[in-house]
């Protein structure tokens, strides 16, 4: 068993969604189910995969949102139709494919961009603000880190134009609650005060032309 679509080291930039397709390389005589897991989740106890549901054919397209991140895919076939501890017990034909390593890994990155705060109008202090945007909950871990291609990027431009500098800022940011990711610190120094448009970039680290975005209103206040 392989997986079809989508292509290892994919990125995908939001809105689009991502088509999910395995295949079997030869025919079976048993009945399989399969599904589809990520390595950002979404997952709890017994409720591993990205479908529910099983699906009967190895070929059939599922288009799951995915959240920001890097997502290392796992393909799956198990002769029993449930997901929890007991099923995996009893599994006793299957497969899997994807992986972060192998010649059938799939890793796929999403460029979303979401920010979560300040809210739209909101003031933010050149000496201390504090930034949340939609973030993979595996950020500060290195094994994500040694995979991840996402870079994320502040700018701040006045609103109107009207001679007071731009800013860019590639922040250091930290996991909070909620799937989101934060930059708490200073702001950069040469901003004035007052009307900013601050936009977020999610940008592809290979080719930062790849990116998504998302801009608010603020205010920049000493």
């Amino acid at each position: 068993m392989a997986i079809a679509a989508p292509a290892d080291e994919s990125v995908l930039v939001s809105p689009a969604t991502v088509a999910l397709q395995g295949r079997l390389d030869e025919p079976v005589a048993i009945g399989l189910y399969f599904r589809w897991y990520s390595s950002l989740g979404p997952a709890s106890k017994d409720h591993y995969a990205l479908n529910e549901q099983a699906l009967t054919d190895a070929a059939a397209v599922l288009r799951p949102a995915l959240a920001a991140g890097t997502h290392v895919l796992t393909f799956a076939a198990s002769d029993q139709l449930g997901q929890d501890a007991a099923a995996q017990a009893a599994t006793r034909s299957g497969g899997v494919a994807g992986g972060a390593a192998g010649p059938t890994k799939c890793i796929v990155h999403v460029l979303r961009a979401t920010l979560r705060a300040p809210a739209a109008g909101a003031s933010l202090s050149k000496a201390g603000a504090q930034i949340d945007a939609e973030g993979p909950p595996l950020w500060g871990d290195a094994g994500y880190q040694a995979i991840n291609r996402l870079r994320y990027r502040l700018r701040f431009d006045p609103s109107p134009a009207d001679g007071r500098p731009s800013a860019d800022l590639v922040p250091a940011l930290t996991v909070v609650a909620g799937g989101a990711v934060r930059y708490s610190g200073t702001l950069p120094p040469q901003l004035g005060s007052g009307a900013y448009t601050l936009r977020l970039r999610v940008e592809d680290k290979l080719d930062a032309n790849v990116h998504a975005e998302d801009a608010r209103a603020v205010v920049i206040t000493a």
